[in-house]
């Protein structure tokens, strides 16, 4: 059998790029055994891919070409001049979209990894905040990252703050959960929030993505990481490059893989039932709190007693559900007040006080001034 000469560049020095190869060997072995018709020219490093180096394996009737290293916009010009069978893999490469023909972009899916995410930290229910930490260099799959975990935040009633240094997270409302774009960016938020003397994971809980072994592991605490499904990738890679190569079409231009599991380590707490019950309370008050209801309404809510979920709410929130309705109610006050002209009285309707007065000294006590002096404050939208 006459072998088919395959290009490959995966940046080696990362897990991602050792496993996506697994994946690519394992497809090679489960399709063909040990006669595999592929001959593999592997480039490990940015270093090894440049315009010379595709030039060459043109040249050398390469029939099929799989690249994942970032940084390769320049370098992969010859490549995106012909119609060669091409993979793209977790990269963004412009000068290849443009391309039309023979050619697929795997990605690992940002909203994916950005539910699973938010699901996590949601399941714990002891954050007072949530964050996604952006790495130095803002890239497009950060900012996708960022909207999905967003939503998902936003969909369950809570807010997430965007933050583009570690030095940010300082300024939360602790206990906070916080989402790094990986697991490079985790560690440095990781250190510096031991520099402040803010702990992890009862102050700060911490997630990255990729689960490299040798960041993760030497963190402190340990960090929990998201897992792509990178072997997941190569094998898809390798199997659609393969029937690219024996002529058949591609029958998506774009396919999305998932996460394949979260790594749990001390830098996030384990999932308790105890969790999940608070985190269910949380949802109900944000979205009903306005409406007027009453701790009982809460507690009926979750089929339990008053007493254990108040003694479970003040155990992971820290305060009552009273609290908590209250905080929730007098949030929307605050806003209304900032970004509408409506009366206060209305506002005070609204937000699920039907008597203005007692909301009126109630904001008082709580924020030193009068509704009308906050108002006076801000400025309009």
């Amino acid at each position: 059998m006459k072998k088919k000469k395959v290009f490959i560049a995966l940046k080696m020095s990362g897990i991602a790029g050792q496993v996506k190869l697994g994946g690519i060997f394992k497809y090679l072995r489960s399709k063909y055994g040990n006669n595999s018709p592929w001959e593999i020219n592997l480039a490990r490093s940015l270093s090894d891919l440049t315009e010379r180096t595709l030039h060459d394996a043109i040249d050398a009737r390469t029939e099929g070409f799989i690249i994942s290293i970032p940084g390769v916009e320049e370098s992969v010009t010859p490549l995106a001049q012909t119609d060669k069978p091409t993979i793209i893999m977790d990269i963004h490469c412009p000068v290849m979209e443009e391309r039309e023909k023979n050619i697929v972009f795997i990605r690992n899916s940002a909203e994916d990894i950005a539910r699973k995410a938010a699901n996590f930290f949601l399941s714990q229910g002891i954050a007072h905040s949530y964050a996604f930490l952006h790495p130095h260099t803002l890239t497009d799959w950060s900012k996708n990252r960022f909207h999905y975990f967003k939503k998902a935040l936003n969909d369950a009633g809570q807010w997430c703050e965007e933050l583009f240094s570690p030095h940010e997270a300082s300024k939360l409302k602790r206990p906070t959960a916080i989402l790094a774009a990986n697991d490079d960016t985790a560690f440095e938020l990781l250190k510096h929030l031991s520099s402040k003397r803010i702990k992890s994971p009862h102050q700060a809980a911490i997630l990255g993505v990729d689960n490299d072994a040798l960041i993760c592991e030497n963190a402190h605490p340990r960090l929990s990481s998201i897992l792509p499904d990178f072997e997941k990738e190569g094998y898809i890679a390798a199997e659609t490059l393969d029937k690219m190569m024996s002529g058949d079409s591609a029958e998506l231009r774009t396919i999305l893989v998932g996460v394949k599991e979260i790594v749990r380590r001390e830098s996030t707490l384990e999932r308790t039932n105890a969790g999940k019950l608070v985190q269910k309370a949380v949802t109900f008050i944000d979205k009903h709190a306005i409406e007027g209801i009453e701790v009982d309404d809460v507690v009926k809510y979750l089929r339990c007693s008053r007493r254990l979920a108040d003694l479970r709410f003040r155990q992971l929130q820290g305060r009552s559900l009273l609290d908590a309705i209250t905080e929730r109610r007098l949030n929307e006050v605050r806003r209304l007040l900032a970004g509408t002209k409506e009366k206060i009285d209305s506002i005070a309707l609204a937000c699920g006080y039907p008597n203005p007065n007692y909301l009126k000294n109630l904001f008082k006590k709580k924020f030193g001034m009068s509704m009308r002096e906050f108002r006076k404050c801000q400025t309009p939208r």
